[in-house]
C-alpha cells in the first residue's frame, strides 16, 4: 500500500472536512468522512469524537471493508460500519460524506422526501433523495438499511439523524451533500410560498424529460 496514497487521502478529507464545517453542515464532532485508498480494499475514515473543522491529516484511520482497524493512533468513528458497507455494495464510490445538513435532516424528521426541483439538481439526482427509516446511530441495522438504499441512490436522509452522501471523489461526494442541503432549502421555500402545491416526482420528470435523458 502507497504511503504517498494514504498522506495524499488524509490531506484530501482534512481539506473537505474543514470545508463541511465552514459551510455549517456539520456542528461540534457531528458527522464523519471518508475516502477509499485509490487500488485497495482500505479506506480512511475520520476518528471517534473529532471535529471535522479541526481535523488533521494524522488522525485519520485506516480500516478494512469490514470496518477493522488497520492503524491509527484514535479510535474508529462509530458510524465506520456504515462507511464500510457503502464501499462494499458500490465499487464506484471513492468517498462518503455525512453531514447533519440543518435543512436535509429536517426533511427526515418530518418524513418528506427531498424532490430535484432544480433542473441542475434534478441532472444530479432524478430520482431525488430517499429517507432510510430510524435505526439506531453506529448499530449492524443502520449499516444495513444504507446499505440497500445506496445501491440505487448517490444520496440518502437518515430519518432523525443526517444525510448522506457518496461520489467519485471525495470533492464529489462534499458537493453532493451541500447540493443536497440547497435543494432542501429551495423545496422548503416553494412550499411555503406555494402552500404546499408542488409538483410530484413524476411531474418533475416529465418537465425535465430530454431525449436520451430519462426513460
Amino acid at each position: 500500500m502507497s504511503t504517498k496514497a494514504i498522506k495524499d487521502t488524509s490531506k484530501k478529507l482534512s481539506q473537505a472536512g474543514k470545508e463541511l464545517y465552514d459551510k455549517g453542515l456539520v456542528k461540534g464532532t457531528s458527522g464523519n468522512i471518508s475516502a477509499r485508498i485509490p487500488g485497495t480494499d482500505t479506506f480512511l475514515i475520520k476518528p471517534s469524537r473529532a471535529c471535522l473543522g479541526k481535523l488533521k491529516p494524522e488522525e485519520l484511520v485506516l480500516v478494512d471493508l469490514k470496518g477493522n482497524k488497520i492503524s491509527g493512533k484514535r479510535d474508529v468513528s462509530a458510524e465506520t460500519p456504515m462507511h464500510a458497507a457503502i464501499y462494499r455494495a458500490r465499487l464506484d464510490v471513492q468517498a462518503v460524506v455525512h453531514t447533519h445538513a440543518p435543512t436535509a435532516t429536517a426533511f427526515g424528521i418530518a418524513g418528506k422526501e427531498i424532490l430535484p426541483f432544480q433542473i441542475e439538481m434534478f441532472m444530479l439526482l432524478p430520482k431525488g433523495v430517499p429517507i432510510v427509516p430510524f435505526k439506531q446511530p453506529g448499530s449492524k441495522a443502520l449499516a444495513a438499511a444504507v446499505q440497500k438504499r445506496i445501491a440505487d441512490y448517490d444520496a440518502v436522509i437518515l430519518e432523525n439523524h443526517g444525510i448522506v452522501t457518496v461520489g467519485s471523489t471525495v470533492e464529489a461526494a462534499c458537493s453532493l451533500s451541500e447540493m443536497v442541503e440547497e435543494a432542501a432549502k429551495i423545496q422548503l421555500t416553494a412550499m411555503v410560498l406555494s402552500g404546499g402545491n408542488v409538483n410530484s416526482l413524476a411531474e418533475l420528470k416529465e418537465k425535465f424529460k430530454t431525449r436520451g435523458t430519462i426513460k
